[in-house]
């Protein structure tokens, strides 16, 4: 058993200390002995449609120019051209300028890097000799890489076993040695790497690879600071061996997009060779934990804030029209005759009373066998605040359709049904990682007043999501849509207090909901690779939310067209979600599952507003909303919500104006539409003098 117990050890100790977990995983090979005799370096065109490969010639020295018919597949190769490099002597590594316009190739034997023009972007057929840098205090120069904008060089080579780095005034361009400065950054490499024959750095600075063949092993390094080699910035990380197809390395190049690796291997080990491999995770090479990555993690807490988010933005609208129906139901200034009343004498002040007596407990001015249209759209704009991910920017608008009508059993009741688009865009970090969402949702509303200050607000509706999800790591863009579906509701209880000034309405409200987001696969936009992309379980997220608060409204100015009111909010939301487990595992690598659990972190939240809206009687009116939402510590939301409705009021206005200085005045005033005429009668009296003037106009609006 004990023996049994060891075998075992021994083998996942080997798992551990090899690169059985690294992921680089061989794929296929070419030999193209008969076109060369010692391959070096090698490269490609960015699109893969063709392979350089230096070789060792004796006299002259060549590049060999590849075609492939399918990118990047090696095994399609055919020879195209074979260039002299004259004078490079025993060359090695091959770089290229972005646009294919230049060349640069070192020189093995000695300490010198050569450059090349091109006058055919990528083909080596075209190219000339344009100068050379000599690198001083280097022998054996092995390899030279560039920082992306050509700003910078690194260079490398046995005897030393240092990694320089330069700077150029003149990008891209070595020729004159008055633009090039040695920095003086070095890293020593000896006890890595001892035989080094090529370097390279990740596009953004933050990863180098280094390889040779003392050991025919890639090594990885990580930068603190990006392009800095410096020994306080360049840390060791990992060594991934190659040896189970490699004998003696000679060159290797990861493609732009880090999910494919090239190696050539030359006649020492019997011949000359490129292989390819796949490599599972963009630019590190292992699969990290994915629950350790920011930009994972908050696309994981943006989907659920994004449950939330649309519960809110399809319940508020409807609240809005429900509020403004409620203060527009009972004006103390509105009779059932839709008489308006304006007084400045105390004396008669008693002669309201007897106005008011004709007012009538509901909405008589309405007809109950009507629906009644409204509409409204909103933008919004906020911020999510990093914690343990990624910062999150948030943009979203949309917009409601919806009817109303008066509940035929109950007149002191409505209902109605809206129709809701909503579109939610959340920009997570920085590198291009976005959530943007469709949501299509339908509901179902009422309202009723239970006596002249309490009401009961009800709401219920279904969703529908459309989620697309792209997600940069390592330049690798990763893509995936996932469906949504959600149910929701929410009931209001509140009051309405009647000031001298201000109508208050304190309340509260709770809000629920359940929405389950289907499982989904993110897929790469780099051809067949699944490198770094994640399969998604289905994910379900409950929601739960108290508010109490107070609204108010205030009737600021009216004239015998419209009326003006001043309203807004303040609110305490208390957040009493469940947390809800989101489960991920790589495309590469399904027998690991991963599981991030999003707690709810913003359990205590506060909404303000404030808004106005204008009401013409001839039913139409304009209602403007601004709400700010914020979450305690974890972000903010500004929105903006305009809306339209229409609510019919009767045509005919009467008008009683009494005014008392030193004489008592009354007037009449009644105007009627008929067949698109308007009909106007008024009289004025002055009690004290006995005089009376009347009119009559009629008069049509074209």
């Amino acid at each position: 058993m004990s023996k049994k117990i060891l075998i075992t050890f021994i083998f996942l100790f080997s798992l551990f200390t090899t690169n059985a977990f690294a992921l680089i995983a061989f794929k296929q090979s070419k030999v193209i002995t008969s076109d060369s005799n010692q391959i070096r370096g090698i490269n490609f065109k960015p699109d893969g449609t063709i392979m350089y490969v230096t070789e060792r010639q004796g006299n002259p020295d060549t590049v060999l120019q590849y075609s492939l018919s399918v990118p990047f597949d090696v095994s399609t190769a055919t020879l195209s051209s074979q260039t002299s490099i004259h004078p490079v002597v025993l060359p090695h590594v091959i770089v290229f300028k972005p646009d294919g316009t230049r060349m640069f190739i070192v020189n093995n034997t000695g300490t010198k890097i050569e450059q090349f023009s091109l006058s055919t972007p990528w083909q080596t057929s075209s190219l000339s000799h344009e100068g050379t840098y000599d690198v001083s205090g280097e022998n054996q120069l092995r390899t030279i890489t560039f920082k992306p904008d050509g700003t910078r060089f690194y260079v490398t080579g046995e005897d030393n076993n240092i990694i320089k780095e330069y700077t150029l005034d003149n990008p891209w361009d070595v020729t004159d040695s008055s633009t090039v400065t040695n920095t003086a950054n070095s890293a020593t490499h000896e006890s890595v790497e001892d035989n080094p024959r090529n370097l390279q750095f990740h596009p953004d600075g933050t990863v180098l690879y280094l390889a040779g063949n003392e050991t025919n092993a890639i090594k990885k390094y990580t930068l603190k600071t990006a392009w800095d080699i410096t020994s306080s910035s360049l840390e060791f990380s990992q060594s991934y061996s190659l040896t189970d197809q490699l004998s003696n390395m000679r060159g290797f190049i990861f493609t732009a997009n880090f999910t494919k690796l090239y190696v050539t291997d030359d006649i020492n080990s019997g011949a000359n060779t490129v292989f390819e491999y796949s490599v599972s995770c963009a630019g590190t090479i292992t699969c990290s934990n994915p629950t350790n990555d920011s930009d994972v993690k908050a696309i994981v807490e943006a989907q659920v804030e994004l449950s939330k988010r649309i519960i809110k933005h399809n319940t508020l609208p409807v609240f809005h029209r429900i509020e403004w129906l409620r203060r527009h139901k009972n004006k103390d200034n509105l009779s059932n005759l839709n008489a308006q009343i304006d007084f400045t004498n105390k004396k008669v002040s008693r002669l309201v009373k007897g106005l008011k007596s004709l007012k009538k407990n509901n909405t008589g001015n309405l007809n109950e066998e009507d629906w009644y249209d409204w509409s409204e759209g909103r933008i919004s704009f906020g911020k999510g605040k990093a914690g343990t991910s990624s910062s999150k920017d948030i943009h979203s608008y949309g917009f409601s359709i919806g009817t109303d009508r008066i509940n035929e059993e109950d007149k002191n009741a409505m209902y109605g049904y809206v129709f809701q688009y909503g579109n939610d865009h959340v920009d997570i970090g920085h590198n291009g990682t976005k959530l943007n969402t469709d949501s299509y949702s339908i509901s179902r509303y009422s309202t009723k007043l239970r006596n002249n200050k309490t009401f009961t607000d009800g709401i219920i509706g279904v969703s529908l999501l459309d989620i697309h999800q792209t997600r940069v790591t390592y330049g690798n863009i990763l893509k995936g849509d996932r469906e949504g579906k959600q149910i929701f509701g929410s009931i209001n209880f509140g009051k309405r207090l009647n000031e001298e000034k201000f109508n208050f309405n304190p309340g509260i409200k709770v809000d629920l909901g359940y929405t389950e987001l289907a499982a989904f696969r993110e897929n790469t936009t780099l051809g067949n690779s699944q490198s770094d992309a994640l399969i998604y379980k289905k994910q379900k997220v409950k929601s739960a939310l108290a508010t109490i608060g107070v609204l108010f409204d205030k009737t600021d100015k009216r004239n015998d067209e419209k009326i003006l009111n001043h309203h807004g909010r303040l609110e305490y939301i208390a957040d009493l979600s469940p947390s809800s487990d989101a489960e991920f595992y790589y495309v590469n690598s399904q027998s690991t599952v991963y599981n991030y659990t999003v707690d709810n972190k913003s359990k205590h939240n506060y909404r303000i507003g404030y808004g106005f809206d204008l009401t013409y009687l001839s039913g139409w009116s304009v209602v403007a909303n601004f709400e700010r939402f914020r979450a305690n510590g974890k972000g903010h939301s500004n929105e903006l919500y305009l809306s339209l409705g229409y609510v019919p009021i009767d045509e005919a206005k009467f008008a009683l104006n009494l005014d008392y200085n030193e004489n008592l005045k009354t007037g009449i005033n009644i105007v009627k539409k008929i067949n698109g005429f308007d009909l106007k009668f008024n009289i004025d009296t002055d009690i004290d003098s006995n005089n009376q003037n009347s009119n009559i106009f009629i008069n049509k609006s074209f």
